[in-house]
């Protein structure tokens, strides 16, 4: 059988794709008498069980694990690190409408289990999103159920084990964004699939279910 050069060449580059683009399975190995977890190919440990656990059963693009000095972080199959997950309920933040909540510098962005990191870190808050929009804070910090904040309740030795906040004080800035990053003053509620929405710049639109810009409205 004769193959032509080019067809070797494009037959090496198939083989060589499917291996460089190959998921990671999770493994488990519970030698050192506790369950840690790490990620293989069929043959192959890529990255040795050091996890002590992991939201992640396959590594494609990024795996969400928790490392014993690091903390929750996302790592890529080169074991590199790509971003901090918001931490919600002792755990990573929840996948809401495809995106997370991470933090970088002491700001919250969202990111998609890729790791792509869709909406910069530039806020002090953030909710997930919900109807394809999400509340936002510039400014402020947590105050606890006790009417406290975090370096009140600190300095008073005030276990915040399990208790609960909401984000007030300070904020300069606060209120709606899309996906896109667009940031709205003011929103209606969603009828017929759409809503009413005032731009910061005090522009009207209007917004389909999804919180993207359908159209806008002169003066």
């Amino acid at each position: 059988m004769n193959i032509s050069f080019p067809t070797v060449l494009l037959l090496s580059s198939l083989c060589f794709g499917q291996t460089k683009n190959e998921c990671l399975k999770l493994f488990s190995d519970s030698a050192s008498g506790y369950d840690l977890y790490g990620y293989k190919t069929k043959n192959e440990i890529k990255i040795p069980a050091k996890f002590l656990s992991t939201y992640s059963d396959r590594l494609c693009k990024m795996a969400i694990v928790l490392d014993p000095k690091k903390g929750w972080i996302g790592i890529d199959k080169n074991e590199r690190f790509i971003l901090r997950p918001f931490i919600y309920d002792n755990g990573p933040d929840y996948v809401e409408e495809g995106l997370f909540r991470f933090t970088e510098n002491e700001k919250m962005g969202f990111a998609n289990l890729n790791g792509d990191k869709v909406i910069p870190a530039k806020f002090d808050f953030v909710t997930p999103f919900k109807g394809g929009l999400s509340e936002y804070s510039i400014g402020g910090e947590r105050i606890y159920e006790n009417g406290k904040t975090e370096r009140q309740n600190e300095q008073e030795h005030i276990s915040l084990t399990d208790v609960h906040w909401i984000w007030g004080g300070n904020i300069t800035e606060q209120g709606y964004m899309n996906k896109q990053g667009q940031k709205f003053k003011e929103v209606s509620p969603l009828k017929n699939n759409a809503r009413m929405a005032i731009t910061i710049d005090h522009k009207k639109v209007l917004l389909n279910k999804k919180g993207q810009i359908i159209k806008r409205y002169e003066k």
